[in-house]
């Protein structure tokens, strides 16, 4: 099998995406495989799925798991289309999420390791910086929030409790029924509760009862 086929058949790669090229850097202990678009292809805006005029392109890597411990980076001319209604904007790729430099395969790589152990252990791990990390939390917390069903909730709980043992607390919002936790807040105030609560209008009804509400919040 050609390192092509390989690296196709490795990422997932398909039409009309196409592997044109593998290059390995010993001294670098990198990989480099290269992805382009079949020709002729027509492009849509991301944002409402109208097929769009081309505009130009914007070369992008990503870095993807490692290949018999080589770095792996993905590189490809990504098209940009321009949308009559959202203006220039770049098509998306299968591999990646929109504004990542991780492929997807990387990032759940990554959350995988964040269940086993701390941020600091899989940043040193990954060779990944911690703004890295939470950009890589942050996209699969709004994924996995873009999954949920729709909130039905009619009794939660909030409580309040310290972070690693220290005096940095959390507000921690869950459904009681469901015994599920709907909403993790960076402090311990009442205007971080109110501005949870009020972005439920339109998403839940609002005859909710809360149980548990600590009456020494600033």
């Amino acid at each position: 099998m050609r390192d092509k086929d390989l690296y196709a058949q490795i990422l997932g790669i398909k039409s009309p995406w196409q592997v044109s090229g593998v290059e390995l850097a010993l001294s670098e202990g990198e990989v480099t495989v290269h992805v382009e678009q079949e020709e002729g292809v027509q492009h849509c805006c991301p944002t409402c799925g109208e097929v769009s005029p081309g505009y130009d392109s914007r070369k992008r890597k990503w870095r993807h798991l490692d290949t018999c411990q080589y770095k792996t980076i993905l590189v490809a001319d990504v098209p940009r289309v321009k949308c009559k209604e959202h203006g220039v904007v770049t098509v998306s790729v299968p591999w990646a999420e929109p504004g990542s430099g991780f492929t997807a395969m990387f990032e759940a790589l990554v959350i995988d390791w964040l269940k086993e152990a701390s941020t600091a252990a899989v940043s040193r791990l990954m060779g990944l910086s911690w703004n890295a990390i939470d950009g890589i939390m942050q996209r699969a917390v709004k994924r996995g929030l873009s999954r949920r069903e729709e909130l039905s909730m009619t009794q939660i709980g909030v409580d309040e409790t310290a972070f690693k043992k220290r005096h940095d607390y959390v507000t921690i919002v869950s459904d009681q029924e469901a015994g599920t936790v709907l909403f993790v807040g960076e402090d311990r105030k009442k205007a971080t509760l109110k501005a949870w609560y009020e972005s439920l209008t339109g998403r839940v009804d609002q005859g909710i009862l809360p149980l548990g509400l600590s009456q020494n919040r600033t």
